[in-house]
């Protein structure tokens, strides 16, 4: 698989052959079908929740239906770590069920952070997906077009000298 940074066809800084070009061009069309529509929650959401959730989805044009359940989850978790946090907060620095809370706060804050991490690998993942797609499609043309000239017509002067053999 390739690494590095992947970009689409249309903010690519390297040159690509046209055969390339099309078929990254159709592969990303194909990726981006997979998950058409906005995020929904999967699971109820109270106002504020709901409002966190709405706010993530008008700030990246790129989530979609496909990212639902991670995009749910991870408010689900943000809310839940800051209810957390703000008992913290309230509490003396010496109370006993302050440790006890901040383990809490600290399952939340991987949660948050292992949610966020598949939201920004399907993007990712997607132009990797297309990328990998266009190289077999160009490979694919190149078979294709190597078969083709395997099956060229018998050269006519060729098939004079064979003729004039078998005489």
């Amino acid at each position: 698989m390739a690494k590095g940074h992947i970009s689409t066809v249309d903010n690519l800084s390297r040159k690509i052959s046209k055969d390339e070009k099309i078929a990254r061009k159709q592969a990303e069309n194909e990726v981006k079908v997979i998950g058409i529509g906005q995020p929904e929650p999967v699971m109820a959401l109270n106002d504020s929740e709901l409002t966190i959730f709405e706010k993530y989805v008008s700030l990246n044009d790129s989530f979609n239906a496909a990212d639902s359940t991670a995009l749910t989850l991870l408010v689900k978790s943000l809310y839940r770590y800051t209810e957390i946090d703000q008992a913290i907060g309230e509490l003396d620095v010496l109370d006993d069920r302050r440790a006890g809370l901040i383990r809490q706060a600290s399952t939340y804050d991987k949660a948050v952070q292992q949610h966020s991490a598949a939201l920004s690998i399907p993007l990712t993942s997607r132009l990797r997906m297309a990328n990998d797609m266009a190289k077999v499609m160009v490979e694919e043309k190149k078979l294709a077009s190597m078969e083709a000239e395997k099956k060229q017509e018998v050269n006519p002067l060729l098939a004079l000298l064979y003729d004039d053999d078998d005489e």
